[in-house]
C-alpha cells in the first residue's frame, strides 16, 4: 500500500478543495492507503528566493528556515504526492505554488530525492468557472520533467455557482483515490 501525501493549497478550511479531498481520502483509505493531508494555510512557507543554495543540509534542504521543513519530512516518505488547489488565474494558487517551488531544494541535495523514485502524482482542483486546461497542461509537463508516474486529475467545475454550505461529492476525487494502486502498477 501507499504513503498517499496530500498538499492542500487551499486558504479556505471548509471549501470545495477541502470537499475534494475528503473524497480523494476516502477513496485511497478504502484500498488500503495511508493518506496525510498538510494544511499549507496553517504553515509559514516563504517564497523560493531562487538562490540555488539550497541542498546542503539532509535535514533542512533550503537555507530558508520555516514550516517547508514540515514538508520535506512528510515528502520524503511518501510514494504519491496529490497537488490540491483552488484555481487561481488558470493555475495553482499562491500557497501550493510556494511549496511546488521550494521543494527544488531536494534536488539540490541529491537529484533523486526530487526527481524519480519511482515516485507518483495526482491533482484535484477546484474550479469556479469552466477552464482548468492550462494547470493540467503544467501538472502533466510536471510529472514528465520529475519522472513521476501521472495518475490523473480531478477537477470540481463551476464551484461559483454552488452553495458553500451545501457541497456535493466528487465522484472523480473519490474514484482518483480508490485508483491509486491500479494506476501505479500500469
Amino acid at each position: 500500500m501507499s504513503r498517499i501525501l496530500v498538499l492542500n493549497g487551499s486558504a479556505r478550511q471548509n471549501a470545495f478543495t477541502a470537499a475534494m479531498i475528503k473524497e480523494f481520502r476516502e477513496g485511497a483509505e478504502s484500498v488500503g492507503h495511508t493518506v496525510t493531508v498538510i494544511d499549507l494555510y496553517k504553515l509559514n512557507i516563504h517564497s523560493c528566493t531562487g538562490c540555488l543554495n539550497g541542498g546542503r543540509n539532509i535535514e533542512h534542504p533550503c537555507v530558508q528556515r520555516d514550516d517547508m521543513d514540515i514538508v520535506y519530512k512528510e515528502f520524503r516518505t511518501a510514494d504519491v504526492i496529490v497537488f490540491a488547489t483552488p484555481l487561481f488565474f488558470w493555475s495553482y494558487s499562491g500557497l501550493l505554488k510556494n511549496v511546488i517551488d521550494r521543494l527544488w531544494a531536494l534536488a539540490e541535495y541529491e537529484r533523486s530525492e526530487l526527481i524519480g523514485r519511482s515516485r507518483s502524482g495526482a491533482l484535484l482542483v477546484a474550479a469556479g468557472g469552466s477552464h482548468p486546461g492550462l494547470i493540467y497542461e503544467h501538472f502533466d509537463y510536471m510529472m514528465k520533467r520529475l519522472a513521476w508516474k501521472n495518475l490523473g486529475k480531478a477537477a470540481m467545475l463551476h464551484t461559483d455557482d454552488m452553495d458553500i454550505h451545501n457541497i456535493p461529492g466528487c465522484e472523480a476525487a473519490f474514484a482518483l483515490g480508490a485508483s491509486v494502486g491500479k494506476r501505479e502498477e500500469q
